[in-house]
């Protein structure tokens, strides 16, 4: 069994220095607690990446000293951290530091950019919309994030920083942004972008599925949103809530700002005229064949650097062009010749044979994927806890990330927020992740349960490289723990259109990405508005704690509660991560995979 290892290194810190200061002598100092603890793993990575550390640093303090009245104390407790502290009496004085370093490709090398050409992208899966709205589909994204920008982005580091606002502001009491627009913000009609167009789109983005926009409702006013004028508005709150800008920011199902006049309809709605304000316009889909961007000419890019998602962002290439090609071995076979440029999301069979490819590059991304077999818990028959019990139990985690590709491509990993990231964590893990692959203990719980043979509908798409060939593994292990299953020959498209009706099927393949449910806010399962993610009593209260608390240590102790209260109730059977290949031509520079792949700023020199 491969497991990616929990592993700590405790190293001891001494105290640097406790100086009095204008008046008395310091009477007693004693060091109670003083604890670094430093998680670290190397990965492995692809050609022309350098091998970065994972680390999570947390430093923990805790000083209790006695000092006479109106005496000051300079303690330096690190390199970076210098605390000062008037005191009158016994106090106790705790300190934190949190850093978090996630594997990443190198820059590119600095080049010359230049303009022109047409960049042709295979994309994971078939496109059934366009509107990141109506559905979290990461092939819908991966497209929407080059025609619509929003508020806020990630620059390289997974920060959020602004994109379409140029300043920000929180009033004394926590409860009111305030947000200005950067200047020059068009639309691809060539319409201005006003405070009015972020507030409804805003507001579309609040009633949706998005999981960060479920608990910022319960938190927000009447209205949550107020334009102030045509380049200023508000998001208002009842209390504080530390994700409203993270909900601003992330690529995936995030706040796609459209006209007012578009984004006047519910989530629920599907739009279907695609009008942003990013440096690509929408030119045309021929709907399961290609989807065109074309520059547009009409942007003007921000003054700030350039760093991921957010700054100056230029159009280099003409058009961007995303082809659907079925097939996993046609897709490589075309790359290889030269027939496209990139194939967004690869198998990972063909990791080794794409990465001796000179005329190729393979970023690689890490943390990685979660891969699930998911159910819905509130329709039978996964309303029987003991039936979803004995899939925890029964199947073989190993067996089915191997089916996704070579071992270095995949781990199992029993953190439900990724290992290898700050809230890295196996509570609860010994008891329902490690035991798994029982099958007896499996049949007896089925045995148990209230299944009575009926056939269950799981939806698994013929044409995903990193879906498909797990769940017909999965397909089969149920059926050896005696669940009758049908599954259904749909493409990619055809399953999104059938998640939002939950009467119509019962369990299907999926999987979430560190990037969109790396902690419980944006986690879709913990609280999403799909029918196949239950709300938890307990989970959602602590979903609220977490969102309130200000300091790491009250954080990683809610999201360990959470991690094994998702255990016992058996959401979903996660099995491990994946690490997702983006193989391009050597001719596209300037590009890497921090999220989603993102062309902006990107050039050919073909």
């Amino acid at each position: 069994m491969k497991r990616l290892a929990l592993g700590l290194v405790a190293v001891a810190l001494v105290a640097l220095l406790a100086a009095a200061c204008g008046g008395g002598e310091v009477q007693t100092v004693e060091v109670t607690k003083e604890v670094e603890v430093i998680k670290e793993k190397i990965v492995e990575v692809p050609k022309e990446v350098v091998v970065t550390t994972v680390m999570e640093k947390e430093v923990q303090k805790e000083v209790t000293r006695v000092v006479p009245k109106e005496v000051e104390v300079t303690r330096v407790v690190s390199k970076e951290v210098v605390v000062t502290t008037v005191m009158e009496k016994e106090v106790v004085v705790t300190v934190e530091k949190v850093v978090e370093i996630v594997a990443t490709p190198t820059r590119p090398p600095a080049g010359k950019p230049q303009f022109g050409g047409s960049l042709r992208i295979v994309s994971q899966a078939s496109v059934a919309t366009l509107d990141g709205y109506w559905t979290q589909a990461y092939v819908t994204a991966a497209v929407a994030s080059h025609i619509w920008e929003q508020p806020f982005g990630w620059a390289y580091d997974i920060t959020e920083k602004p994109q379409m606002v140029s300043d920000w502001s929180l009033s004394s009491d926590s409860k009111t942004y305030t947000f200005n627009l950067r200047p020059s913000l068009k639309f691809h009609d060539n319409t201005d972008v006003t405070a009015n167009d972020v507030v409804v789109s805003l507001t579309r983005w609040l009633g949706g599925q998005d999981a960060a926009a479920g608990l910022l409702r319960d938190f927000v006013t009447d209205p949550a949103f107020t334009v102030v004028d045509n380049d200023t508005f508000t998001a208002n709150l009842k209390e504080p809530f530390g994700a409203v800008i993270d909900g601003m920011a992330r690529p995936w199902s995030g706040v796609f700002v459209m006209p007012a006049r578009i984004a006047n309809v519910p989530s629920s709605t599907q739009v279907t005229e695609y009008v942003g304000s990013s440096p690509y316009k929408f030119s045309k889909w021929d709907q399961g064949n290609q989807i065109v961007l074309e520059r547009f000419d009409g942007y003007v890019p921000d003054s700030r650097p350039a760093d991921g998602y957010v700054g100056a962002h230029v159009a280099y290439i003409d058009e961007l062009i995303w082809l659907e090609i079925p097939d996993e071995e046609t897709k490589i076979a075309g790359l290889e010749t030269g027939e496209w440029d990139v194939v967004d999301g690869a198998g990972l069979d063909f990791y080794d044979r794409l990465n001796s490819n000179s005329e190729l590059t393979v970023p690689l991304y890490k943390p990685g994927h979660r891969s699930a077999v998911g159910y819905i818990p509130t329709h039978p028959p996964f309303d029987d806890l003991n039936l979803r019990r004995a899939m925890q139990r029964g199947m073989d985690y190993a067996a089915l990330m191997a089916s996704l590709g070579p071992d270095e491509l995949w781990d199992l990993c029993s953190s439900w927020f990724y290992c290898g990231t700050q809230w890295e964590t196996n509570a609860g893990g010994d008891e329902y992740y490690w035991n798994n692959g029982d099958v007896e203990a499996g049949k007896a719980l089925v045995a148990q349960s209230g299944y009575a043979g009926e056939e269950i509908v799981y939806l698994n798409p013929t044409d995903y490289a990193t879906l498909t060939p797990l769940g017909i593994v999965a397909k089969a292990q149920m059926t050896e723990l005696g669940i009758k299953v049908e599954m259904p020959a749909l493409d990619w498209a055809t399953v999104v259109t059938q998640l939002g009706d939950p009467d119509a099927f019962h369990a299907w393949t999926s999987w979430g990405v560190h990037w969109c449910c790396g902690d419980p806010i944006r986690a879709s399962i913990f609280g999403g508005d799909q029918a196949f993610w239950p709300k938890v009593p307990k989970i959602q209260r602590l979903r609220r704690e977490f969102a309130q608390a200000v300091d790491f240590a009250a954080k990683y102790a809610i999201i360990e509660q959470i991690q094994v209260e998702g255990y016992k109730a058996v959401l979903w059977v996660e099995p491990g991560v994946f690490y997702s290949i983006y193989p391009t031509t050597a001719a596209l520079k300037n590009f890497e995979v921090r999220a989603l792949p993102y062309y902006i700023n990107t050039w050919l020199t073909r």
